[in-house]
């Protein structure tokens, strides 16, 4: 397998049309379509199915493109740190979980650069298991994360404590508080079980006895916005971090709504590897970053 073929897979998956990527690539047709019956051989998969909107990617097709472009980040990410290397500056990359690095994060940062304007500062979003991976790697500087981590060789320490509530649209229900049996008859819409914020939920209900499993769950969803959408559209309820509702809870979009003997608090946790530094970033960042995080949350 070259990394070429799998260029050639990703835009046939783009465009849908094995007749135009052959085009633009300057190759016949049957000259790409041997290519990419050679990766299906390597593979042992079928990678395509023809439809009537072109070429579709089959289930084992959407699996490679997704590993595919983890690749390219990760070669672009190489390409970058090199390019530091080469210049003599650096870039401090931050990693963040989902809801820190969208809606809590991006003001920590811009204050970072004020204070240290001869580095580049990135903050890229994912899983707070992505993010101790590659701070673990070295592929990451300085990464926030939901929860302690216990790892050799990782610093970490408590930078902020938020809570997570049920929240509806103003419309949607009258009242104030919502007995946790009532809402179990109710419509939930939830983040998908990557996000941390669930793990801390189902451990929330646990204590009281209940389990996620005995709510009906209407929507799983990807992405905090998809989900606050969906509530204020008055679709239903949702257990959303405090951080990610302040806007809409402001302009009365969004409604919090007690639940008697249920808590839910979640501890945000900065980590780093034991080190005097990394590359040309002196350890004097990481302290300052620990210093001014909660007060600068956006």
């Amino acid at each position: 397998m070259q990394l070429d073929q799998l260029i050639l897979f990703d835009r046939i998956a783009s465009e849908k049309s094995i007749s135009k990527v052959a085009e633009e690539s300057h190759l016949s047709q049957p000259a790409l379509s041997q290519k990419m019956r050679k990766l299906e051989e390597e593979m042992d998969v079928k990678l395509f199915e023809r439809s009537n909107r072109g070429i579709e990617l089959t289930e084992a097709g959407r699996m490679v493109q997704k590993y595919f472009h983890q690749i390219i980040s990760a070669y672009d990410e190489m390409q970058e740190e090199l390019g530091n290397l080469k210049q003599h500056s650096g870039t401090v990359r931050i990693l963040a979980s989902p809801v820190v690095g969208q809606y809590a994060l991006p003001c920590s940062v811009h204050k970072m650069s004020e204070k240290f304007p001869g580095y580049n500062f990135s903050l890229s979003s994912m899983t707070s298991l992505e993010v101790i991976r590659k701070v673990k790697e070295g592929n990451g500087f300085i990464g926030f994360v939901v929860g302690p981590v216990d790892i050799d060789g990782i610093f970490c320490k408590k930078v902020y404590s938020d809570r997570i509530h049920l929240v509806c649209s103003e419309k949607y229900y009258q009242e104030d508080r919502i007995s946790i049996e009532e809402l179990e008859q109710k419509q939930l819409i939830m983040l998908v079980e990557k996000f941390s914020y669930r793990r801390i939920l189902q451990q929330a209900l646990k204590k009281i006895g209940k389990d996620l499993d005995g709510f009906n769950i209407l929507m799983n969803l990807d992405s905090t916005e998809s989900v606050k959408a969906s509530v204020i559209a008055g679709l239903g309820f949702a257990f959303l971090p405090y951080m990610a509702i302040k806007k809409e809870l402001y302009l009365k979009q969004l409604k919090i709504i007690e639940i008697p003997r249920m808590e839910t608090n979640c501890d945000l946790y900065m980590i780093h590897k034991e080190t005097d530094g990394y590359g040309d970033v002196p350890l004097e960042i990481v302290h300052y970053l620990e210093e001014i995080v909660e007060e600068t949350f956006c």
